[in-house]
């Protein structure tokens, strides 16, 4: 029996979607009696059913509706991402009560006004990066996360949920003004992982999902009010701070043991950052970093003597670059200083100049909700203020914020005078307003840039020179700069804390109870003093329940020891493995089978690759910042930069692959390591353990000498 939410295959005779959850029986909408998939009349009244619109061949196959931009880059990726487990978020949309609404309509009009429903809901998802796994005659199944990876994903469907919620609502005030036709959409979102299986060449992925990520994201939809999204506490955990939302409590679903808690949607936190969010709720102590505050100092001090600088400081996701912005720009910035901060975001690159809006946003005192005339007036106040002969940049300055009408003289002019004049009023601001007051610049997260902003950050490198203007930047390694070969620019790499640093944290936050330094050992051997890798593994042990008290006062449950990664940091290492190209993701995935401690010669074995090429893909991964070289004698060895990340990576692989791995390694060991295999017969037995063969691994594996 096919769920006409989903579409799938249920066994005979069963009431509910053994992979959603939808009920199976369709209801009259003239008696409300349960109607089985198939009828045409209703067995109670005798009336006719309204047959359910069919969607148009455009919403036939995810080829032919995905943009072409995305389903290149699938296709791309499709190699690396088959037979994978995936942290996803699943969002389902659909048009409530749409039997009830179109009884009376010819399917013909009924899929007159469905259409433009489908066209806005995927236009949604689409926009931030999703894919539309399933179009179902009134609704959409997507998936956030995969096939495209994204360490935002949960951020992502909250954004598309709400986009297509406003965009319907312009829409239904349309049809009910011309056709009397109410339109309500309702929304579910739910995050847990899935198993990718393969993604055919027209874009359809076959997946299975893990646990009830699937079920739960469509009860979610069903719950649902028309016209609101809810979100399940899995994605609340991966968006707190960054949405606003109504918490619901808790209720019952079916199919689970216990109560889930349950959120509305309300909106996106404007200018909001992952820091931001933690700083409202109380930032940890601040340790570690004090040499990195010096050279920002020092190049604070140069600029006040009128001499432009730029400090760019690179470092691997939460290791601390925008917590060292945060703590110079509140503690060393003079008060006579103005800071203008801005930062990118990762579903921003397509939108030009965003983080340079945001930033003038702040300088001219403009938020979201201000109407166009409102927005104009502070323009044109803050520049007469300033400078009446700047007065003339009201125009491309205006140019940037949304609801712009723009005058015929504007518009007259080629887009690319229209963007020079823009780049030119921006930078010739800035450099006025230097003149008065110190400027500090922070563009946070410029592996995510667009490419207008890269333009104007360029543009204004070339002129700062003699001005006093400090610009902080920050990126990952996987970001190219090219200013730090200019002389008043520098470069600042940022490392995990060391163990005394990381232990002070520690300190900070679980209190100083003698009982608690196995713990502490153990969580900083895990995230290699990365401060966010550690922050998020407490606190993910505090809502566990493995901790117990109050900050810096916590006792242990020693029944319950055991650690996960936390959703967080497994969005962030999951999104940057997934990011590699298809041949070193699969070399890290190999090694990681092997372990935390990688063997160059045991690698070799199971890689299938030549030499030149294992140390070119290793060359790479090290660069990137995922293993590094442990020793060299008497045998090569490498590590995982973190145990997270092993665990992340290891995760990924589906248990056939896993089988594959560690069948590769224990044969390995036992033919061409026999002295490794003799002295350490329970590492063979532990590959031999996750075979397809087990139960014959301690026979298998060799018997250590006595």
């Amino acid at each position: 029996m096919l769920c006409p939410q989903c579409r799938f295959d249920n066994r005979a005779n069963v009431s509910f979607c053994e992979e959603c959850g939808t009920r199976l029986d369709l209801t009259c909408p003239s008696c409300g009696a349960a109607i089985p998939p198939g009828r045409k009349f209703c067995g109670t009244c005798g009336k006719p059913l309204a047959a359910q619109p069919v969607p148009e061949a455009r919403f036939a196959s995810p080829e032919v509706y995905t943009p072409k931009h995305l389903a290149e880059r699938i296709l791309i990726s499709k190699a690396a991402l088959e037979g994978e487990r995936k942290q996803v978020t699943v969002l389902f949309a659909d048009l409530k009560g749409s039997m009830e609404l179109l009884a009376d309509q010819d399917p013909e009009e009924a899929r007159k006004i469905l259409d433009p429903v489908l066209e806005l809901m995927m236009e949604a998802v689409h926009r931030y990066e999703g894919t539309v796994n399933q179009v179902m005659g009134d609704g959409i199944m997507a998936l956030f996360g995969a096939p495209l990876a994204h360490e935002d994903h949960a951020v992502r469907a909250c954004h598309a949920a709400l986009r297509m919620q406003d965009a319907i609502r312009d829409y239904a005030e349309d049809l009910q003004r011309t056709q009397g036709v109410s339109v309500l959409v309702r929304v579910g979102v739910n995050s847990g992982e899935v198993v990718v299986r393969a993604i055919g060449s027209d874009l359809r992925m076959d997946y299975t999902a893990v646990g009830q990520t699937t079920h739960l994201a469509a009860r979610m939809e069903q719950m649902a009010r028309p016209g609101t999204a809810y979100l399940t506490e899995a994605t609340m955990k991966l968006v707190e701070g960054l949405v606003e939302a109504e918490a619901l409590g808790a209720a019952t679903v079916k199919g689970l043991r216990r109560p889930v808690d349950i959120y509305r949607l309300v909106a996106i936190k404007p200018g909001r950052s992952r820091l931001s969010t933690r700083a409202a709720r109380g930032l940890s102590r601040f340790v570690g970093r004090g040499d990195e505050l010096q050279q920002l100092d020092r190049a604070r001090e140069r600029m006040v003597l009128g001499e432009g600088q730029l400090v760019a400081v690179v470092g691997e996701p939460g290791v601390g670059k925008s917590r060292l912005f945060w703590e110079f720009t509140r503690s060393y910035c003079h008060p006579h200083h103005l800071v203008l901060e801005a930062g990118s975001v990762s579903h921003g690159k397509a939108t030009p100049f965003l983080p340079l809006t945001d930033l003038l946003s702040a300088y001219f005192a403009i938020e979201r909700r201000d109407d166009r005339e409102h927005v104009q007036e502070r323009i044109v106040e803050r520049l007469s203020a300033l400078d009446e002969a700047l007065v003339s940049l009201h125009t491309p300055l205006r140019s940037l914020f949304p609801g712009f009408a723009a005058g015929e003289d504007w518009l007259a002019l080629d887009a690319r005078e229209r963007r020079r004049r823009t780049l030119d009023a921006c930078r010739r601001l800035l450099l006025r307003e230097s003149q008065l007051q110190p400027l500090v610049i922070v563009f946070e997260d410029l592996h995510w840039i667009d490419s207008e902003t890269q333009a104007f950050l360029d543009h204004l490198v070339e002129e700062f020179a003699t001005a006093p203007i400090l610009i902080l930047v920050n990126y990952r390694p996987e970001y190219e700069c090219g200013w730090t070969r200019k002389e008043q620019c520098s470069e600042l790499l940022l490392e995990p804390l060391a163990p005394p640093p990381a232990a002070e944290l520690l300190d900070s936050l679980l209190g100083h109870d003698e009982r608690l330094l196995p713990l502490k050992r153990l969580v900083i051997e895990r995230t290699e003093g990365n401060p966010f890798f550690l922050e998020e593994t407490v606190r993910g042990l505090v809502e566990t329940g493995r901790l117990r008290g109050a900050t810096a006062h916590h006792s242990l449950d020693a029944s319950r020891l055991d650690m996960t990664v936390p959703a967080t940091v497994h969005a962030v290492l999951g999104a940057r493995i997934d990011r590699l190209p298809p041949d070193e993701k699969e070399l890290l995935q190999a090694a990681s089978a092997i372990g935390k401690e990688v063997s160059f010669a045991l690698l070799q074995a199971i890689a299938d690759r030549s030499n030149d090429e294992l140390q070119r893909g290793l060359a790479r991964l090290h660069a990137a910042g995922f293993i590094y070289e442990a020793r060299s004698l008497p045998e090569p060895e490498l590590s995982f930069k973190h145990a997270l990340t092993h665990e992340v990576t290891y995760r990924s692989l589906v248990r056939s692959t896993k089988q594959r791995y560690h069948e590769r390694i224990a044969r390995n060991l036992i033919s061409r390591f026999p002295t490794i295999a003799e002295t350490r017969p329970e590492l063979v037995a532990h590959h031999l353990s996750e075979t397809e063969e087990p139960p014959h691994a301690a026979a298998r594996a060799p018997q250590q000498r006595r």
